[in-house]
């Protein structure tokens, strides 16, 4: 099972495509394929979350469904955060609390239109 949910950030020129899934090795491939990107071993590895950013207006944030928890959120959209404000040499911490927020809200939002069930702790 897959759902997806596109982000457009207008303010960086880009767009975060957020990724639920079961097979989160499967869709990390299909990413990499889909713009012809190397396999990084590591990231094929058990992984609970993972970003590709295959340029600098395109990132693809999954996360595996197992691990659909605040903690697994919150750590990805913090590397999200920084990927995006460091291409775009942004430090500003004010700038980076504004993304972090804005991309918490929509997945938070999406998640919750599709019913998904979130786990509270480890």
């Amino acid at each position: 099972m897959t759902s997806s949910y596109t982000i457009k950030i207008q303010t960086y020129s880009c767009q975060v495509t957020f990724t639920v899934t079961d097979q989160l090795s499967t869709e990390y491939k299909k990413v990499c394929k889909k713009f012809n990107l190397k396999l990084d071993q590591d990231d094929d590895a058990e992984n609970e979350g993972i970003l590709i950013s295959p340029d600098i207006d395109k990132y693809y944030l999954l996360i595996d469904l197992n691990y659909l928890s605040h903690n697994t959120i919150a750590h990805e959209v913090y590397h999200a955060t920084v990927r995006i404000t460091e291409e775009r040499d942004v430090v500003d911490e004010e700038a980076q609390a504004w993304l972090c927020g804005y991309l918490s809200e929509a997945i938070y939002k999406f998640l919750i239109k599709k019913q998904f069930q979130i786990k509270h702790g480890g």
